[in-house]
């Protein structure tokens, strides 16, 4: 754990059911806003909400963000934002759909292209466009961070752009935007944020407020997100794993993640799994992978949530995954071991290097030959 610690987050926070009202009251006054929202959102009741709530603003709404953020969907937002003269980015949706906006409202007041900060030949040095986040999902933490994750669609290649210029103007978090998610979605945004709150109490660069912030998490999703997922109206529930999934944000944030998410991100752009399932089969085995040099936090992770030690925490992990139907590796998505190459060259990213006990490639491709089940292996 490091005693030195620096904290960014955006410049407002605001949780609470309810809380999308308080949206208009902290935009810019005359702000000409470049509304991006998920494409479920934009068919809710919640929308016409929204529309209310927004009614004194001229805006130019776009609703048709690719899964996993696509390059070339950031690319057609700073065209919009560039050509109708946009002062404020406003996105409610996804981690992918915040994510798209996020990279937008920084690079249109800049120059050049999307790809061109994707693939680094290009650095934000100015503030970019006020950015107000909302999620309906409870678990990318997009709201929070200072990176926006995006996907090269020809490549599959599928990485952050990350500056603290990128981070919002103001976040409102508002659970009762979940209430609509799918149990599906449910399991995989609230199992990501699980593992964000686990692999930042564990990884490098762990201090004391990151720590903090993510034992309340862990406790807040162990407790909640298998009831949050078996009614999805239980608003108590949904109250609890918001504010797990906010807490998890806000750790991980500051500090960094660890392999499942290294591991993940190929994973979920080679396979089209969903980045939180990804997260959510790849947990248990890192954990495992990690035990000798953190089962000391392991078990105080446990016993904050209440469980008898760390065994009996990725048990709890392990129940939690079976009760929301999460399966226990890849065979489903067909990972084999002509897909190893890929994965291996795209996995070397800051939250591998911030993983607790280093993974050697021996060990990444012993792990990627058991994750692809007993049928993929025969």
């Amino acid at each position: 754990m490091s005693n030195d610690f620096t904290a960014e987050y955006p410049g407002k926070i605001i949780f609470g059911n309810g809380s999308m009202a308080k949206l208009a009251e902290n935009l810019p006054a005359d702000a000409k806003i470049l509304l991006v929202t998920g494409k479920s959102f934009a068919k809710s009741s919640q929308m016409a909400d929204l529309e209310h709530i927004l009614a004194n603003f001229a805006k130019i709404h776009v609703a048709d963000i690719g899964h996993e953020a696509p390059v070339e969907d950031v690319e057609r937002l700073i065209d919009i934002g560039r050509k109708k003269k946009i002062s404020v980015v406003v996105s409610i949706g996804g981690g992918s759909t915040i994510d798209a906006a996020k990279a937008a409202a920084a690079i249109i007041p800049a120059e050049g292209k999307c790809i061109d900060y994707f693939h680094g030949k290009r650095k934000l040095f100015l503030k970019g466009l006020f950015f107000a986040a909302l999620p309906t999902t409870a678990g990318s933490g997009a709201e929070i961070t200072s990176n926006a994750v995006l996907t090269e669609s020809q490549t599959k290649i599928k990485k952050s752009i990350r500056d603290s210029l990128l981070i919002a103007d103001l976040a409102i978090v508002d659970p009762v935007l979940t209430v609509s998610m799918t149990q599906e979605t449910t399991a995989s945004s609230g199992m990501d944020a699980l593992t964000q709150a686990i692999e930042s109490y564990i990884c490098g660069f762990a201090n004391s407020v990151t720590m903090a912030l993510a034992e309340n998490s862990v406790e807040l999703l162990i407790k909640n997100l298998v009831s949050a997922y078996n009614d999805g109206k239980d608003l108590v529930a949904r109250n609890l794993v918001a504010q797990g999934s906010l807490l998890s944000a806000m750790s991980f944030s500051q500090s960094g993640l660890g392999a499942a998410h290294g591991l993940a991100h190929p994973i979920g752009s080679l396979l089209s799994v969903p980045h939180g399932k990804a997260c959510a089969i790849l947990l248990p085995h890192i954990l495992d992978f990690n035990f000798e040099v953190c089962q000391g936090a392991l078990e105080n992770l446990a016993f904050k949530s209440g469980l008898e030690n760390a065994e009996f925490l990725i048990r709890r992990i392990k129940k939690m995954k079976q009760a929301m139907n999460i399966p226990t590796d890849f065979s489903e998505y067909g990972l084999n071991p002509s897909h190893f190459e890929f994965i291996l060259k795209n996995c070397k990213s800051r939250s591998m290097q911030t993983n607790p006990r280093k993974m050697s490639d021996k060990d990444i491709l012993e792990l990627l030959r058991k994750l692809c089940g007993k049928k993929s292996n025969s």
